[in-house]
């Protein structure tokens, strides 16, 4: 019997089962794997356990030194940094994503959230809830036509989100080191050359870059002392591109206006110092969420497992055994 574990599951496997069911299969059982605070899976709790499929947590190198037997651990995300790719390929286990199934979705999120900070939805709904009608409240607002949007990398996502930023009249620009410029300019975006140059420019920075060694802090002290104070800080990436004591200091001395992010360092425990700050908008890494594309996340990644574990190559893999590389 081959056995596939969830990793904090934020529903019932009836689904996956049901696909087990269509497809014949009756020798693979699923089982929610548990977990400590940090949604890191506990000793012993994958023993014979094969295949183990990632919504929420992390899976550090002794799980793959503890477990040689996994064939597959399936991340229910595009980005794979709560994963030890190198510890999986190592142990000869195959580390799956889930590439381009939020694209759209995060895309109009990141733009949501330009446009809340840009007319203070989320300020002003807090006000009212508190018992004021103080239209003047907060720091001015001012019509996102004909200002700059700087987006950080220009993947599948930005590229989505660049014709909803022209539709409310804005001009974009792009520092994305590995894109040609033409290439960005037939997108109508101007390329920038340095990264300090974009933050000094733009009037609101949209980060949608991955969580590497070049990115990590990305957003510190010093990028954020070339920003206009008008400016606006939006995170949909990931929260190690953010030093967040840096952030919380800037946006309480007016260094710039107001932040938007879905995404903080310590989602696990709800903890950082932007939250409770007024000028601040935190969603809780909601950004990829919508019932199409959830139920697109769960069946892909759950087939990529279980690809994995009954011996063939799934599709999405990031990595191979050994021999693979």
């Amino acid at each position: 019997m081959h056995k596939i574990g969830f990793l904090c599951s934020e529903k019932p496997l009836d689904g996956e089962r049901a696909v087990l069911a269509e497809k014949g299969i009756t020798d693979v059982e699923l089982y929610d794997v548990p977990c400590d605070e940090h949604r890191v899976p506990l000793p012993d709790s994958l023993k014979g356990t094969e295949g183990l499929v990632v919504e929420w947590g992390s899976v550090p190198a002794w799980v793959f030194k503890e477990n040689p037997q996994l064939k597959c651990v399936a991340d229910m995300s595009i980005g794979y940094d709560n994963i030890d790719v190198d510890a999986a390929t190592e142990s000869g286990a195959f580390v799956t994503n889930v590439p381009g199934y939020c694209t759209y979705d995060v895309a109009l999120h990141a733009l949501s959230l330009i446009c809340d900070l840009y007319r203070k939805v989320s300020y002003r709904d807090r006000l009212v809830r508190s018992g004021r009608w103080d239209d003047m409240a907060g720091y001015p607002v001012w019509r996102p036509r004909g200002k700059t949007a700087g987006l950080v990398y220009f993947g599948s996502i930005a590229r989505a989100l660049v014709p909803m930023l022209h539709g409310i009249g804005m001009n974009v620009a792009v520092y994305a080191p590995t894109k040609k410029r033409e290439f960005i300019e037939e997108y109508g975006c101007k390329k920038v050359d340095s990264v300090d140059d974009l933050f000094a420019m733009s009037d609101v920075v949209s980060l949608h870059c991955p969580l590497v060694g070049e990115t990590e802090g990305l957003v510190n002290a010093r990028t954020l002392a070339l920003m206009k104070p008008t400016a606006f800080l939006v995170n949909t990436a990931r929260g190690g591109c953010v030093d967040e004591e840096a952030l919380a200091e800037a946006l309480k001395n007016g260094t710039i206006a107001a932040a938007a992010l879905d995404v903080i360092r310590d989602e696990a425990r709800c903890r950082s110092p932007l939250i409770g700050l007024e000028n601040v908008v935190i969603t809780p890494h909601a950004a990829y969420l919508s019932e199409d594309s959830y139920a697109e996340l769960r069946s892909r990644a759950f087939l990529n497992c279980l690809s994995g574990v009954l011996g063939e190559t799934p599709i999405d893999r990031v990595n191979g055994p050994l021999e693979w590389v």
